[in-house]
């Protein structure tokens, strides 16, 4: 496996990190700073990579996960 393959199997794993978190904590607070932090990503590189790899940005993922009021 080249050092690209694993550079993308590790963030995806760590992306998948982060969507399991934010399901399990759907009900708190959580913001990008956090996010980032959890995944190991500045929240400028995760934002992005998070954007490409899911194909919404976090804040979209997040307010779509959450319950209706």
């Amino acid at each position: 496996m080249t050092s690209q393959e694993q550079s993308k199997q590790e963030y995806i794993a760590r992306i998948n990190g982060i969507m399991e978190y934010i399901e399990q904590h759907i009900d708190q607070p959580i913001n990008l700073y956090a996010m980032a932090q959890i995944a190991h990503f500045s929240p400028f590189h995760f934002h992005r990579i998070f954007t490409v790899m899911v194909g919404e940005t976090p804040a979209n993922f997040l307010q779509r996960g959450r319950p209706k009021d």
